[in-house]
């Protein structure tokens, strides 16, 4: 996984009211591909968590993969790095709404 390199840029939209990340992949100084991933706040899933004495209320996300465009066999090397990157995050669910589009390598 290191092999390739994940550059994230986040952004918020107004129109659907979510967090969209744009990836961009490279191997060295090539780009190999990119992803548009955007996360929800899951309907009416509110997670109560008990700490050192308080209560915590969290709402459940849940992220779509939107796009995905990646070289070759690089594609599942990058899919692995964008999906752990999403747990990290706390994404619970990861649906993928999108065609994966790989190119062949030249």
């Amino acid at each position: 996984m290191k092999s390739i390199s994940m550059k994230v840029n986040p952004l918020y939209s107004d129109m659907d009211m979510s967090i969209q990340f744009h990836f961009e992949f490279s191997k060295g100084d090539c780009k190999v591909g990119e992803a548009m991933v955007s996360t929800y706040a899951m309907d009416n899933q509110i997670v109560y968590r008990k700490s050192h004495g308080a209560t915590a209320a969290s709402i459940e996300k849940c992220a779509v993969i939107d796009q995905f465009d990646v070289l070759g066999e690089l594609g599942e090397v990058s899919m692995k790095k964008l999906r752990h990157f999403l747990k990290v995050i706390g994404m619970n669910e990861v649906h993928a709404g999108y065609k994966m589009n790989r190119q062949k390598s030249i």
